[in-house]
C-alpha cells in the first residue's frame, strides 16, 4: 500500500512539473515574441519575424521620386534595339575567304 502511495505522489509531481514547465514557457513566449509584435503593428509599422525588428513603412513615392498617383513610365526598347538582341534577324554575309576559291 505504501509502495502504491509514494507511486501516485510521485506521478503527481510529475504531472504539476510538467504543468509548471509548460505554463512558463507560454508566458515567456507570450512575453517576447508575441507583445513585442502586437505592440509594433498596433503602431501602424511592420513586424519581421527572421530578425525580431519593427520597422516603419517608406512610402512609395519618396523612393520613386513620383508624385502621388503618377503612374510609371516605362520606356519600351526601339526596333533597333530588338534587332541587335536576335541575331537571327541579322543578314548573314559568307566570309571573304570562303568566296575567294
Amino acid at each position: 500500500m505504501k509502495n502504491a502511495n509514494k507511486w501516485i505522489l510521485r506521478v503527481k509531481l510529475i504531472a504539476l512539473g510538467v504543468f509548471i514547465f509548460a505554463s512558463a514557457g507560454v508566458l515567456l513566449y507570450g512575453n517576447y515574441y508575441e507583445m513585442p509584435r502586437r505592440k509594433c503593428e498596433a503602431e501602424g509599422m511592420w513586424w519581421s519575424n527572421k530578425y525580431r525588428s519593427c520597422s516603419a513603412p517608406i512610402y512609395l513615392p519618396t523612393l520613386t521620386g513620383r508624385t502621388e498617383g503618377e503612374p510609371q513610365k516605362i520606356i519600351w526598347p526601339s526596333e533597333d534595339a530588338a534587332r541587335v538582341s536576335k541575331p537571327a534577324a541579322r543578314t548573314q554575309t559568307a566570309p571573304a575567304s570562303a568566296t575567294a576559291h
